[in-house]
């Protein structure tokens, strides 16, 4: 199966509540080309809708079947998450939740996660100073841009499966 990139938009009615669609695209275009056509795309929707065409964002779906560890143990749960929060150098929060907490990973007797874990701290690592990638590293950032500057907590927490927020 071939991958695409998905365009989704938001839409906003009159009493503030809103709505999602998705349309995929092929991958063998531009940035430049996606945004006008995320653009093109909404003006044409924005004409057969009585709500606001409110935002749009562009996914770029990524074969992951080349990883080696990437297996469902028995006892995988969705509902408990390693649950980061992390600060850029003005102070802004940036909160990543990863579902399917490895209990070993946790500190016996809090809900604290192991940072001398090797693979906890490769990703508290990755997500401070970024990942190397041919011609440069790509630093995580806030909404504004501005890169993570340092950990606030990595912990275990719990919440209902199928929210990603």
């Amino acid at each position: 199966m071939a991958l695409t990139y998905t365009i989704t938009y938001t839409f906003t009615d009159d009493s503030g509540d809103s709505a999602t669609t998705a349309i995929n695209v092929p991958t063998t275009f531009t940035l430049a080309q996606y945004t006008e056509f995320v653009r093109g795309m909404a003006a044409f929707i924005d004409d057969i809708v009585s709500g606001v065409v409110s935002f749009a964002d562009f996914t770029i779906g990524v074969d992951l079947s080349g990883l080696t560890a990437n297996t469902v143990a028995a006892t995988s749960d969705v509902e408990e998450v390693d649950s980061f929060k992390f600060l850029t150098a003005a102070g802004r929060p940036v909160l990543i939740k990863i579902p399917g907490t490895t209990e070993a990973d946790v500190v016996a007797n809090s809900d604290a996660l192991d940072q001398v874990d090797t693979e906890i701290a490769a990703f508290i690592t990755a997500m401070v100073t970024g990942v190397a990638v041919t011609g440069g590293t790509i630093s995580p950032c806030d909404v504004d841009s501005e890169s993570i500057a340092s950990l606030v907590y990595a912990r275990e927490e719990f919440r209902a499966s199928g929210k990603r927020r």
